[in-house]
């Protein structure tokens, strides 16, 4: 009798300690886990910041650039309209393409889901812009190279024109987005 009843408190002792210790090790691994995604998710807010300002550094110096290609193209299409004067300028429009290879990193690693929801929707409203503005640039880059070989320099320039009458709006609400972006949602 008496050593059945330390059988039990035995049994009891060790399905305790055992539990606990099961207990104890998930609570571990689950901390560890924990630990690894928050790291994961600082480096991709980390990361994503730096190619914001690279991306918003890049549009700063295009706008001015497009803005006063614009206006030159406006000058010389006037002055072509107005007195028939051929057109033998042509106008050097500098394209880029905008980084967004931290945010495929982050979103291939899963380090989006461990970020504020809101704050992940907002940065991919202006991935999603930015994904347009190259799409634009890139239809640009494919037909003008198709297409201006057999046009005149007014049909050319008039091309240019509306090309950077369309990208100038999204270069700079792609400025103002990156802007907000850096100061309200990727604070430190």
């Amino acid at each position: 009798m008496k050593n059945e009843k330390l059988n039990k408190k035995r049994l009891l002792f060790e399905f305790i300690s055992i539990t606990f210790a099961v207990l104890f090790a998930l609570f571990v691994n689950q901390w560890r886990e924990n630990h690894n995604n928050d790291k994961l998710s600082q480096k991709a807010v980390l990361n994503i910041r730096q190619e914001l300002e690279e991306n918003k550094e890049d549009i700063l110096l295009l706008l001015p650039q497009h803005t006063s290609a614009l206006a030159l193209i406006d000058s010389l299409i006037a002055v072509n309209e107005s007195s028939g004067t051929p057109i033998n300028e042509s106008i050097p429009v500098e394209l880029r393409i905008m980084s967004s290879s931290a945010w495929e990193i982050s979103e291939i690693t899963n380090a989006l889901f461990y970020l504020d929801f809101d704050d992940v929707n907002s940065l991919a409203k202006v991935y999603d812009l930015q994904s347009y503005y190259e799409s634009i640039v890139k239809h640009y880059i494919l037909n003008s190279s198709i297409t201006y070989q057999s046009k005149s320099d007014v049909k050319r320039l008039k091309n240019n024109k509306q090309f950077l009458e369309t990208l100038i709006p999204i270069e700079n609400d792609l400025e103002f987005f990156y802007g907000i972006m850096l100061t309200e949602v990727l604070t430190e």
